[in-house]
């Protein structure tokens, strides 16, 4: 009898899926918040985020990048609920939960319940179940209507909706806010006919080997995958690569090379690549995406700056600089919170010390590429100007466009590439990068 009653006790203390995933869902974003830690990382540092099924697993993820994506507008659903502001893991539930009930149309009793439940079963947050449930409700009765009257540029951090009305002007934080609240479509890089892979993938050809899909889910699971003739990559960090072309036979050296997209881009296009990165980890991700596509490359896992190469100078450095990221919000809104002004002048002492090492990699009359995913501007031309004021064997080349990838002209401004989030904004828009090409003198 003892031993049936201690099987009843366990089996109530057994979370369903749908709790548990709520419960990770307000993890991940207390968590992000809380260590300023990249959503992925977070996520898969989580044990009991494994053992969920893909569809729970996809929801956890919709309704973490919803809470971020729709930041600003839940924090003002919920501020006249709150005489003060709870413990982070509480504050966090009812963000996530207000995110369900307003923006993904969770049936309240679910969103309500389920995030009650949650706390219930947890030593150190029972004690709020009570709060909880009485916020929440009254989430449901007036929240849509409380965050109706809030513009979507308030769900852009302040310091960063300064910096961009400064640098872009206020209409192009209108429409940046616009693709923020919106879900992403998904480019993917193919290795043949971009029109064959539309048809076969359900998607729209964008550009030479892109294809554009609305649908996602999960992308494992899709033709072509597991056969290795295509991989993620958006169309605009698919431009540095292009911009290199022809690439038959060409030596190219991919610094920064993790997780290896413009890696495969360039070996797909006829290039012999060195792909060189200081991550072991990330190295690990490469090398399995380089054996799915079937593809080979030279990998080295070196710090860059110390690094020194063995052989002939390249005709091709491709340098994606570490960089704050702010161009991806499309694709990862997480970014958004888990960086900081501070963080800017640290990665951009990184940026220089990488341009300069990787002036010594090109071969007289070779080519060198500079790019960050990064919509402050601090973060490129200023980078540039730097480095050729300082390096006089270099010169910049100018862009003015790109074969079959339509961009407005303001795109190439001053010589370089700067793409936009609302750019493509009736395909879905596209991420935010600085891209400039640069010209070793062959004489020295």
């Amino acid at each position: 009898m003892k031993n049936k009653n201690h099987t009843i006790d366990r089996k109530k203390n057994i979370e369903s899926n749908s709790v548990v995933s709520r419960r990770l869902a307000a993890l991940c974003v207390k968590e992000v918040m809380e260590k300023n830690l990249p959503l992925q990382q977070v996520i898969s540092s989580q044990k009991d985020y494994v053992t969920l099924e893909s569809r729970d697993r996809a929801f956890v993820r919709l309704i973490v990048a919803t809470t971020f994506r729709r930041m600003g507008q839940i924090n003002s659903v919920l501020k006249p609920f709150l005489r003060q502001t709870p413990p982070k893991l509480i504050y966090a539930a009812l963000q996530t939960a207000t995110a369900q009930i307003i923006y993904l149309g969770t049936p309240p009793h679910a969103a309500v319940g389920e995030t009650v439940a949650m706390l219930k079963g947890r030593n150190s947050s029972k004690g709020f179940a009570n709060l909880t449930n009485a916020v929440l409700r009254k989430v449901v009765d007036s929240g849509k209507k409380l965050a109706a009257q809030e513009p979507p540029k308030i769900n852009i951090p302040p310091w960063l909706l300064g910096e961009w009305e400064s640098d872009y002007g206020r209409q192009a934080c209108r429409k940046f806010s616009t693709q923020l609240t919106q879900e992403p479509p998904l480019d993917v890089t193919v290795k043949s006919t971009e029109g064959m892979w539309a048809h076969k993938l359900g998607g729209k050809a964008i550009a030479k080997n892109s294809v554009r899909l609305k649908k996602i889910g999960d992308i494992t699971e899709l033709e072509g995958f597991s056969e290795g003739e295509w991989w993620a990559q958006d169309i605009a960090a698919s431009i540095p690569v292009r911009l290199l072309e022809p690439l038959t036979g060409k030596r190219v050296l991919d610094m920064c090379a993790a997780p290896g997209g413009k890696t495969m881009q360039l070996i797909s296009l006829g290039a012999e690549v060195t792909a060189l990165d200081r991550s072991i980890s990330r190295l690990e991700r490469v090398k399995e995406n380089l054996k799915r596509t079937n593809l080979s490359a030279s990998v080295i896992c070196r710090d860059a700056l110390e690094w020194v190469t063995s052989g002939d100078l390249y005709d091709s450095v491709l340098l994606d600089a570490p960089c704050t990221a702010t161009g991806t919000f499309r694709r990862h809104p997480d970014v958004l919170y888990n960086r900081k002004p501070k963080d800017l002048s640290n990665l951009i002492k990184i940026q220089d010390q990488l341009l300069s090492k990787s002036a010594s990699f090109v071969k007289p009359g070779g080519t060198l590429i500079y790019s960050t995913c990064s919509l402050l501007l601090a973060e490129g031309k200023p980078r540039i100007d730097k480095f050729l004021k300082r390096n006089s064997h270099f010169s910049l080349e100018v862009i003015t466009n790109i074969d079959g990838l339509d961009l407005p002209p303001s795109a190439f401004e001053g010589g370089f590439v700067r793409t936009l989030p609302h750019y493509l904004s009736e395909e879905g828009g596209m991420d935010g990068f600085f891209i400039a090409k640069m010209k070793r003198s062959s004489s020295c």
